[in-house]
């Protein structure tokens, strides 16, 4: 009797802990969706703080337009705008004051790049804001069922968003080279049409923006003598960016020289716009695109 009374007690633990025949298996658990993952390190971490696309260089247009523009783009992304929308706790019909601020999550939420790093695991490293001035640069990781890691934090002030010719940049105009920071809108400046003629036009657009004592440009050097201090992103005449330049390339009827990461320190960085085709201009002798020209 004692046997078969263990037996039987057996057997009922046995089924108690599910263990026993027919016993449905423990689910396995599903990954979460990427936007999903970019929430968890958000609630750990804190919000992107990054270069507004609407607002750098400069603002060309109503936010809450863009929004409204752009929102059945954001809802083909059927699982990020799930995310959103679940986050926000709406519903529809979305007003439009509830569409710029789905608009505004989506770029935050697109600003959060996340690299797989091995399987199941994915790499962060961003700017996240804490205060209005103050951020922190963080590096981690986050697994796919949300678990996140944070490897690294950095005290950090705000994003880095320059405009890109250095202070003191000589832009070329029909009556003498005049200084960058010396322009205004509506002054003429030599561009170059559709077909590369060089022409006189008037500026439509200006910006300027502060840049940390820690900033650097490139020192771009022509083999002709021309010289010119610019971001890495500035574009080209012809649609490259200088950063991407190496010695021995071919720019504006030259070879590249030098194209050198330095120090600048002159406190904020500057760019324009002509009207026309192009939005060119010559830069210290220099045919450049202009980072104002709508994309």
């Amino acid at each position: 009797m004692g046997v078969r009374l263990l037996l039987v007690l057996v057997a009922f633990f046995v089924a108690a802990c599910g263990g026993g025949p027919g016993a449905s298996p423990t689910p396995t658990p599903q990954p979460l969706a990427m936007a999903q993952l970019k929430y968890r390190v958000v609630d750990e971490v804190g919000k992107p703080w990054f270069c507004d696309r609407d607002f750098y260089p400069i603002a060309r247009q109503d936010e809450r337009e863009i929004a409204q523009q752009r929102f059945s783009e954001l809802q083909r992304e059927a699982e990020t705008f799930a995310a959103i929308v679940a986050r926000l706790k709406l519903a529809p019909p979305y007003t439009a004051d509830q569409q710029l601020a789905i608009y505004r999550e989506w770029k935050s939420l697109e600003a959060l790049q996340l690299q797989p790093v091995s399987q199941g695991v994915w790499g962060f490293a961003y700017l996240a804001q804490k205060a209005d001035k103050a951020g922190e640069r963080v590096e981690g990781r986050v697994s796919d069922q949300g678990r996140v890691t944070v490897l690294s934090r950095t005290a950090s002030g705000p994003p880095n968003c320059p405009i890109c010719l250095a202070l003191g940049t000589l832009i070329a105009t029909p009556d003498g080279d005049v200084a960058v920071q010396d322009l205004r809108l509506g002054d003429l400046v030599w561009t170059a049409d559709a077909s590369g003629v060089r022409i006189a036009a008037p500026l439509v657009a200006i910006g300027s923006t502060p840049v940390p004592p820690t900033h650097q440009v490139v020192r771009l050097t022509l083999g002709d003598g021309r010289r010119v201090f610019v971001s890495p992103g500035h574009p080209t005449g012809d649609g490259r960016r200088v950063g991407d330049l190496a010695a021995g390339d071919r720019l504006d009827g030259a070879r590249v020289a030098g194209v050198d990461r330095v120090s600048y320190d002159r406190g904020a960085t500057y760019d324009i716009l002509p009207a026309g085709a192009t939005g060119a201009y010559w830069a210290n002798g220099v045919r450049l695109g202009s980072t104002l020209r709508a994309q």
